[in-house]
């Protein structure tokens, strides 16, 4: 859980920041259209080409370690998908990928809170291992899935 606790204490628009990839004011733009449209920070960035998936992902893999995955490439079993709600998924824009004992294996396209990790675990029973994808990874597998 040490490197979720250091993927949540920072926001996604603080780091893009400090990296230079956006500015201040860039920032809180995309927070008020972010808070009008109900989409996740990073899904608003890409939707108004502030940024591509791929620098989100090269960012958040370099700040924090963790590794990139697709998804898509991978056969995800049915009944993990079937967990969570769609709806769910699409908002915080995650997929479970694999059950390995009591850990949950997830593909997550961006920043979660600290709740929502929570959520997670709570609702499976399990600690999670954490990979990071792009959103349009996320949203392949949940279409390919009928979901």
């Amino acid at each position: 859980m040490v490197a979720l606790n250091r993927l949540t204490k920072k926001k996604l628009g603080e780091i893009l920041v400090e990296q230079n990839l956006l500015t201040p004011e860039q920032v809180q733009d995309t927070l008020r259209m972010q808070h009008q449209t109900g989409l996740m920070f990073g899904e608003t960035l890409v939707q108004n080409k502030l940024i591509t998936e791929e620098k989100i992902v090269a960012v958040l893999v370099a700040q924090f370690g963790i590794p990139f995955i697709k998804p898509s490439h991978y056969k995800i079993p049915k009944e993990l998908l079937e967990i969570f709600e769609p709806q769910m998924m699409r908002k915080f824009q995650f997929v479970p990928m694999d059950s390995i004992g009591n850990v949950l294996v997830i593909a997550i396209a961006g920043l979660l809170s600290e709740d929502v990790f929570k959520e997670i675990e709570t609702q499976t029973g399990c600690s999670l291992q954490v990979y990071l994808t792009k959103m349009s990874e996320i949203d392949s597998v949940l279409k390919a899935q009928g979901l």
